[in-house]
């Protein structure tokens, strides 16, 4: 197979040195950063009344209320204003936090189609944000009977018609999301107790706001700004700290469910091309699944391979695989990261048209999205 710019060049010896001496550092100073954060917590509610503005919108609170956080210091984004009149439609209250400083004309534009829009500094990262809006529920005394928290690192819904609020409300689990995942490690035990709710997307239900060991879990919480940190403390421990307290977690999709569909997908055509396009995209799989390709059909291939799909050993990032695989299960959602796979698997998007279907603000968007892009991300283990 030849080269693929998905997959970036082999470091230098220099390059390795400095990664492996920032990894070190980071693993030492990761046990302290929780410490930090506490105090960073105390210095921000301390000035929490100068430095977050809050403009109250023309919607009124609802049954329902979604927190979502956005980052767009360059100007609003279509999709978003697409997305916010979208979550109104279903009978849902919208509060907009933003960790950056909003013009004028858009402040205005967000306040005519929401509840509330809350301008605040970016401290804690996308977390800080979440907390910033929880504490307004709660400082307003609301009561919802779902409370949904997302952010605006993914287009969503890709449909106008999408069900996917209804499945929430018809889930039973306390805590939902659009992807459970597992991390590798765990995957490879089969621990589902250590699955978690990928953080873009969560819908907490009345039972669990019912009940003051969620918000006092929001109001402790610790602020990092580390994006790393924010991963394994948050993120990571979200869902499990729940279900330690006796609360269910489940999701629209979950990571099981990807690789049981490689396990048993029947197509011979969609299964080459969802291993050749991973032999473009990630150069460990590559060295697996390339020599197969060479001598055997794609199916024949995947057979040889179940034993390290069924374990994640290949194909660990599951959202970032073959647009097959979003489309044949159903993903409402796409993520907008630069990292290789996921540059790679929004190009294969727009070289099959699939976001033709999309709702039209996003079409322009995802076509665009990387074209300024000169050099796509390593995918970081």
């Amino acid at each position: 197979m030849t080269t693929s710019r998905y997959i970036p060049p082999k470091k230098t010896l220099p390059q390795k040195i400095r990664r492996e001496v920032r990894r070190i550092g980071r693993q030492i100073a990761f046990p302290f950063k929780p410490f930090w954060g506490y105090g960073t917590r105390i210095a921000y509610d301390r000035t929490r009344a100068s430095t977050v503005h809050v403009t109250e919108g023309a919607q009124p609170v609802m049954d329902e209320i979604a927190i979502l956080l956005i980052y767009q210091p360059k100007g609003l984004l279509a999709s978003t204003l697409w997305q916010i009149d979208w979550m109104g439609r279903q009978g849902i209250s919208l509060i907009v936090v933003t960790n950056a400083p909003l013009r004028a004309e858009d402040r205005d534009k967000l306040a005519g189609m929401t509840h509330l829009v809350v301008e605040r500094p970016n401290i804690g990262y996308d977390f800080g944000g979440y907390r910033e809006g929880v504490m307004q529920v709660m400082e307003r005394k609301y009561a919802p009977r779902a409370l949904y928290v997302m952010n605006d690192s993914m287009w969503f819904p890709l449909s106008e018609t999408s069900d996917v609020i209804e499945r929430a409300r018809a889930a039973p689990e306390d805590v939902w999301g659009l992807f459970v995942d597992l991390d590798s490690a765990y995957r490879r035990k089969i621990d589902s107790g250590k699955e978690h709710v990928q953080s873009y997307f969560f819908r907490f239900s009345e039972k669990l706001l019912r009940d003051p060991v969620f918000w006092s879990y929001w109001k402790n919480m610790s602020l990092v700004s580390d994006k790393r940190a924010v991963i394994k403390l948050r993120e990571v421990k979200l869902a499990a700290y729940f279900a330690s307290k006796g609360y269910s977690v489940g999701g629209h999709n979950n990571w099981l469910e990807v690789a049981n569909y490689l396990l048993t997908l029947d197509d011979e055509e969609k299964m080459d091309a969802i291993l050749r396009h991973r032999c473009e995209v990630h150069e460990d799989d590559r060295a697996v699944i390339a020599p197969l390709l060479e001598r055997m059909t794609a199916l024949e291939a995947r057979d040889k391979l179940r034993e390290d799909i069924a374990e994640t050993k290949l194909f660990l990032f599951s959202t970032a695989l073959h647009p097959y695989v979003m489309t044949d299960l159903g993903f409402p959602f796409l993520k907008k990261q630069r990292f290789a796979v996921m540059v790679a698997k929004r190009a294969k998007i727009v070289e099959m048209g699939l976001h033709r279907n999309f709702p039209e603000p996003m079409q322009a968007e995802i076509e665009e999205w990387d074209r300024d892009v000169t050099e796509v991300w390593p995918l970081r283990r």
